[in-house]
């Protein structure tokens, strides 16, 4: 059984996580406006893809799962997700869109959808991302 943790949705959006309390952070994304799937794959982009590309190869694959996972089988509320992580800019009108927008510019031509994702088990325990790989 293949082990999926929703805490991985965070790594994603570090590089914005608590900005919503920066003001020039908000400023900044006012001008952007954003309105449109180009405009929020532009800022994941300039701001998400650098940072997902640096991490640890333990962490990126725990993640990329994660975001498979959820995509595939959306029982998670990604509206949820993006706010509590304090972005400085609001989510499209579906959370989930800003999510699948990620994968299509993380992981360009890979489809997201898990073909066995019966085998997968959520252990959403926040230390769950602690453990070490077995």
């Amino acid at each position: 059984m293949n082990v999926v943790n929703p805490h991985f949705l965070d790594v994603f959006l570090r590089p914005l996580t608590g900005l919503a309390d920066d003001d020039e952070a908000v400023a900044h994304y006012k001008e952007i406006e954003l309105q449109t799937e180009q405009q929020y794959k532009a800022v994941i982009r300039e701001t998400l893809v650098e940072h997902f590309n640096n991490l640890e190869e333990v962490e990126k694959r725990k993640s990329k799962i994660a975001l498979s996972y959820y995509l595939t089988k959306p029982e998670i509320d990604f509206e949820r997700v993006f706010y509590s992580l304090l972005p400085p800019f609001d989510a499209p009108p579906n959370a989930r869109d800003f999510f699948l927008w990620l994968w299509e510019e993380l992981f360009i031509g890979e489809s997201f959808e898990l073909i066995d994702v019966e085998s997968y088990k959520v252990v959403a325990g926040m230390y769950e991302p602690l453990r070490s790989e077995k």
